[in-house]
């Protein structure tokens, strides 16, 4: 899928990478829950060993990113007639879904590094 889709294709691209990508999204949003859920239920435990959810946090940081890039070149590649269509409202929905957690992750990787301080 190239990076910057020409207008005419701006359609196809999106529901291709929105089809794509939202599996995923869905898959980070439950594992980042959980992965918030052990950092609560092991806050007084010295043993846990939180070097493990550094690196779960910055895969899921690096898919988020670069999905976030993809649908915001796109979103700025889009014409006056596709800012029209219900598809390209919905990609400024999904990228705001994403920026959100994408500051999940930051917090919760804030919050694992202090563990490890």
């Amino acid at each position: 899928m190239p990076l910057y889709p020409s207008q005419s294709h701006w359609l196809d691209c999106y529901r291709r990478a929105y089809k794509d990508f939202k599996p995923k999204l869905a898959n980070i949003r439950l594992r980042v829950d959980d992965l918030s859920y052990q950092v609560k239920s092991n806050n007084q435990n010295r043993s846990y060993r939180y070097e493990s959810l550094r690196e779960i946090l910055g895969n899921h940081k690096m898919s988020l990113t670069k999905a976030l890039n993809y649908f915001e070149g796109l979103s700025n590649n889009a014409n006056d007639e596709i800012k029209a269509t219900l598809e390209y409202k919905e990609c400024l929905k999904f990228i705001e879904g994403i920026e959100i957690y994408l500051e999940r992750v930051a917090l919760l990787s804030r919050a694992v590094s202090k563990k490890l301080e």
